[in-house]
């Protein structure tokens, strides 16, 4: 198995290291889930500028042209024969408005809020992120499991084509029964079968790795040696969970909830807002001039029955999420326990795994000799050669296996991969 291992991957951590890190950055940049959550976090971050730039002043601008069937002046200096105009024939305006909010607490609040929601949706970004990396390794990893598959698939069809051909030439001198060459044809027939199977397993992983990373997978993928270190420990792990994206965006989205909820408690409050309106016209008036201004502070009050049950719902919303918040630590605790205890299993699976691919080994050669003496059957070595087959991808399998729980226990745990 260890010359097998060789002959799939490159063992040797340095290397391995870069091939995953490659992985892993080309999908920091082209995966399609990671896209959409910078795009999310960008459309939260224009929302949270949208709605604090409302609290500065606002400028509206208007003009218009009126054609009039009739004119309106009269002369108000006989001397002059100037003339006030009321309406004339060709009527144009122009008016310049400022506002300028004063006191608006709801307004105030929503701000916040969505201060609040800016923030949870840039760790919302890197909760993607996370997953993105545990899909990406997880890929990795069952990539080459599937090649080392495959290389145990074709030696196990190399054997029982060997055989096929030994029990060919025995029987041309007659020192075997037709049913030993039968079951030999049968046995290479099962194991082309077999190295079919791993061939679209070796593609599909492939193209999932492709997929999620954007990047075109080698032929060869580079290992690095089992991890076999023991676990750290459950309670100091299950401790870090506070510093978790996806535990403070839930955070993040408690208090901006918190911050709605007191907006619409807010409403009760008037508003108080300043005004500055200059107007510009040819309708003149009596006061002969043709722009004038004025300015005022407006307050602003209102009471209605919804207004009250927009405070019941937002503070509904408010407690859903403090609840929701207090779920997603008892997920992420849940999480970390459960690939604790995968990554502890994989230890002991590990060695029970090289174990079996040893004493299958020792069955084969036993029963090859046996076989060889008259002492043991040909269906005695073709299931001998099986659990070697066996053995091999159940350790593929447990090595796999180890790699990932490891890889995504320190992700589930706020740790940087290694």
């Amino acid at each position: 198995m260890k010359n097998l291992v060789a002959v799939v991957v490159l063992v040797a951590t340095g290397a391995w290291a870069q091939g995953l890190k490659d992985f892993l950055d080309s999908a920091e940049k082209e995966n399609v889930d990671r896209k959409i959550s910078i795009e999310q976090r960008n459309r939260a971050a224009a929302e949270y500028r949208q709605a604090w730039t409302a609290l500065l002043p606002t400028l509206a601008v208007s003009g218009g042209w009126t054609h009039n069937q009739y004119n309106a002046e009269f002369v108000v200096n006989p001397v002059t024969m100037a003339k006030a105009v009321i309406v004339p024939y060709d009527q144009l305006d122009a008016v310049f408005r400022i506002d300028l909010p004063l006191i608006d607490t709801g307004r105030w609040f929503r701000s916040m809020a969505a201060g609040a929601s800016s923030e949870s949706a840039a760790l919302r970004e890197l909760v993607t992120r996370d997953l993105i990396r545990k899909q990406v390794v997880a890929s990795y990893y069952g990539y080459a499991a599937s090649l080392a598959v495959r290389e145990s698939a074709k030696k196990s069809a190399g054997v029982a084509e060997a055989q096929l051909k030994l029990m060919q030439i025995r029987s041309g001198v007659g020192t075997i029964t037709e049913l030993e060459l039968l079951r030999a044809k049968a046995e290479v027939a099962r194991t082309k079968q077999t190295l079919a199977d791993t061939e679209s397993l070796v593609a599909t992983s492939r193209r999932t790795l492709r997929t999620l990373s954007g990047l075109e997978p080698p032929e060869l993928v580079a290992a690095q040696p089992d991890d076999v270190r023991p676990v750290e420990a459950l309670e100091e792990l299950e401790g870090r969970v506070d510093q978790l994206p996806s535990v403070q965006a839930a955070d993040k989205d408690r208090e901006a909830a918190g911050r709605i909820s007191t907006a619409s408690k807010l409403a009760l409050v008037p508003i108080v807002s300043a005004q500055f309106t200059e107007r510009v016209t040819n309708a003149t008036s009596f006061t002969g001039q043709a722009a004038s201004f004025n300015t005022g502070v407006n307050l602003t009050w209102r009471l209605d029955a919804p207004t009250f049950m927009g405070m019941q719902a937002q503070a509904a919303t408010e407690q859903t999420a403090l609840l929701a918040g207090e779920r997603a630590r008892l997920q992420a605790r849940d999480q970390v326990h459960s690939d604790w205890q995968r990554l502890k299993a994989s230890l002991i699976k590990i060695d029970a795994a090289q174990a079996q691919v040893e004493a299958a080994q020792r069955a084969t050669q036993v029963a090859r000799d046996r076989y060889a003496a008259g002492a043991a059957t040909q269906v005695d070595v073709i299931q001998a050669e099986r659990d070697v087959f066996g053995a091999e991808v159940s350790q593929i399998q447990a090595r796999t296996e180890l790699a990932t729980a490891r890889a995504s226990l320190r992700i589930s745990a706020a740790l940087p991969l290694e």
